[in-house]
């Protein structure tokens, strides 16, 4: 089940930099007025490409800060083996910790999920829940019940900024120049984003690979057990499976 689930991260990568592929600063902008432009015809309003959003919108295209920034977070280099070095080390501490407050409780439930979720920083928390139906998720997809007992939960413990460095630096620039909006509403800024999202959970994946089930002695556990990932109220997607 695991290597099923590599392979449907890496597929989902694949997809994700095929959307991107050969995009730019220009393209992102003109679509963005082209649709609000298209909105606002839709209602009768027929004189928006004069306005000043677009006038200013159409000065940025050729922003050489925006565009070298948009360059970087389009090449995705980052150092993978560090990052999942990285990643290793915070689980290693993290289940350190987790494993005292569990085996002080003592609830005698088995754990059988972990989701690891991220909210406004990109920082994951880590949520283990009791024994349930949980599924392989090739797609984001919420799952079809909610699981009833948390377990634990240890706040901000995964720091995914190393691996999404240049996109967090280009989300700076592009909240600079309050062009935020038009970037994070376009459908490559989406795809982009899901980009560094599979690959970081990838890199999870292999950092889950090589600390092996060891990494959860001292609490019980039920297999298979379902490693997730996601954003807070969002639908998460299966990272990794102990058999």
């Amino acid at each position: 089940m695991k290597n099923d689930i590599l392979h449907n991260l890496e597929n989902l990568l694949s997809e994700s930099l095929f959307h991107i592929k050969g995009a730019t600063i220009n393209e992102i902008i003109s679509n963005y007025i082209d649709q609000t432009n298209l909105h606002y015809l839709s209602i009768g309003i027929k004189h928006y490409l004069d306005d000043e959003e677009p006038i200013e919108l159409n000065k940025l295209k050729d922003n050489p800060e925006l565009k070298e920034s948009f360059r970087k977070a389009l090449e995705f280099k980052i150092d993978e083996n560090k990052i999942i070095s990285n990643f290793k080390s915070e689980l290693q501490k993290a289940y350190a910790e987790i494993k005292l407050k569990v085996q002080s409780e003592n609830k005698g439930i088995k754990n059988q999920a972990v989701f690891l979720e991220y909210n406004f920083l990109p920082i994951a928390s880590i949520c283990g829940y009791d024994k349930g139906t949980y599924p392989i998720l090739k797609t984001p997809k919420y799952l079809d019940f909610y699981p009833k007992n948390e377990l634990y939960i240890a706040i901000e413990k995964i720091d995914y900024s190393s691996a999404w460095t240049e996109l967090l630096l280009f989300n700076n620039i592009a909240e600079k120049y309050e062009i935020d909006d038009c970037i994070y509403e376009s459908d490559i800024y989406e795809a982009l984003k899901n980009a560094y999202i599979f690959k970081t959970y990838i890199l999870l994946h292999k950092a889950f690979d090589s600390l092996g089930i060891t990494l959860f002695d001292g609490i019980e556990i039920e297999k298979p057990f379902m490693i997730y990932g996601n954003e807070h109220d969002c639908e998460p997607i299966s990272i990794y499976c102990f058999e």
